[in-house]
């Protein structure tokens, strides 16, 4: 570890727990989808897969993308508009664990679930995606999720999260409270940040259950895996 890099310190993040007004979830999960339209997290989710989705336009058969910790499932509604863009048909089915975040994604569009138990068969789904979502599981805990994810996976597995760092953390404790409109955000940020794995770190978690897994730096702060099935 560095100064700018601390040692890795977990924690609940108050989101996921029990006991979440409603109200309070949603304004928390808007401010997530304000961070991922408005500190790049889109264009960059965008920039990775929208040659992809080029690659298929004008095809009949959709292409389905499993997106992993949906929460309301802004992220698959971009990834749609997206596809849409280039003339490419593409299917996004959402998980997440808790049915306060899945009710806000659109009707039949994502499923309550867990997820380090697939209810898919094996190679069902054209790619797994996430986003913001291997920080909040111990390394043993992430090794179980990416092996499932491969098991799923008929094509591919792309995972885009945080890198730890002091900056981060900063950047959080000053803007949190001016941006976020919800209190849990500001809190549960400087969680992530804080027990967000390194690109080496999730490198070494990642190459037991995928082999030959890319792992690298898609900006500053986030990282960026991609397993492809041999």
């Amino acid at each position: 570890m560095s100064f700018w890099v601390p040692r890795r310190r977990p924690g609940p993040e108050l989101l996921d727990g029990p006991g979440v007004p409603a109200d309070e979830a949603e304004a928390s999960l808007a401010d997530m989808e304000w961070v991922h339209h408005r500190l790049g997290g889109r264009a960059l989710v965008r920039r990775r897969l929208q040659p992809l989705f080029a690659s298929r336009a004008g095809r009949e058969d959709a292409l389905l993308i499993l997106d992993l910790g949906c929460g309301s499932g802004h992220v698959g509604r971009d990834l749609l508009a997206a596809a849409a863009e280039v003339g490419a048909l593409v299917r996004v089915f959402g998980l997440d664990r808790k049915t306060s975040h899945a009710r806000l994604a659109a009707r039949g569009a994502a499923v309550v679930a867990d997820t380090f138990r697939l209810p898919f068969r094996d190679r069902s789904v054209d790619i797994v995606f996430s986003t913001l979502l291997l920080h909040h599981f111990s390394p043993a805990e992430t090794a179980t999720l990416l092996a499932e994810s491969r098991r799923v996976a008929a094509s591919a597995v792309v995972a885009l999260d945080l890198a730890r760092n002091r900056l981060a953390l900063a950047a959080v404790w000053v803007a949190g409270p001016l941006a976020f409109r919800s209190r849990l955000s500001v809190a549960d940020g400087k969680t992530s940040v804080r027990q967000a794995y390194t690109s080496d770190e999730v490198a070494a978690i990642a190459a037991p259950v995928l082999p030959g897994a890319r792992v690298t730096m898609a900006s500053r702060f986030v990282w960026e895996l991609v397993w492809k099935r041999p």
